[in-house]
């Protein structure tokens, strides 16, 4: 596990949930639940199956609105209209089957929805492909072709092309939901190097995963009884 800051008042939370409770018919799926993520830390969440995870996980992304408590963005308090809403505020997920189109280009893929424009409305591919290799150049990710067809690629490389459209965001929180999942293991050291990289950046993860040995390496903080009801 990573040590926390020897010294200073811990940084103010990017995101906080403040007794956040969430129903469907016949099923409370979270009751009270608060959570706060700070830049440069990684706050895991744990849980077996039906445990509330999925749910949160779609309050932070902006899919629902909580039935009761409070979602706070630099301490303010925000209702989230959207996935887009909050991509806008800075929260972005990398899901568990990454939401991506597998006959565009690895550039096409990063920019899609805010490329950079010419005039005339026109896209500036040229800018797009440059950036896109600036932004994968940052996560050490060079290796991978702006112009490669993401439906090439391999399930590590697809994850990282699906990170650089979080920085290309400017996603300052970064919801990841059971990333290893479908990793080898070179794959998963490369992953867990990219979020520490992440973290030296001062962005804050939210990081999901069921393996225990992935929390010990990776985690600054948890849920405990007291912040948590689920």
């Amino acid at each position: 596990m990573q040590a926390a800051p020897a010294s200073g008042a811990a940084a103010a939370p990017v995101v906080r949930l403040a007794e956040v409770s969430k129903s469907f018919p016949g099923v409370k799926a979270l009751a009270g639940v608060s959570l706060e993520l700070r830049p440069g830390e990684v706050h895991a969440l744990l849980g077996e199956n039906g445990a509330g995870k999925s749910t949160l996980i779609k309050i932070l992304s902006g899919v629902y609105a909580p039935d009761a408590g409070q979602v706070e963005i630099d301490g303010q308090a925000v209702a989230l209209q959207g996935p887009a809403h909050a991509q806008r505020l800075g929260v972005a997920t990398i899901h568990q089957e990454l939401l991506q189109f597998p006959d565009l280009t690895v550039a096409e893929n990063i920019f899609l929805g805010h490329a950079p424009m010419r005039r005339w409305g026109r896209i500036d591919w040229e800018t797009s492909r440059r950036r896109a290799a600036e932004l994968l150049a940052q996560l050490g990710a060079s290796d991978i072709s702006v112009d490669a067809v993401v439906g090439s690629l391999s399930v590590g490389n697809r994850q990282r092309v699906e990170i650089a459209k979080a920085l290309a965001l400017d996603a300052r929180v970064l919801v990841m939901d059971e990333p290893t999942a479908a990793l080898t293991a070179h794959d998963a050291e490369r992953l867990f190097a990219t979020v520490r990289m992440l973290c030296g950046r001062g962005v804050a993860i939210a990081y999901i995963s069921h393996r225990l040995s992935e929390i010990f390496e990776l985690a600054d903080r948890w849920p405990t009884p007291t912040t948590t009801s689920w």
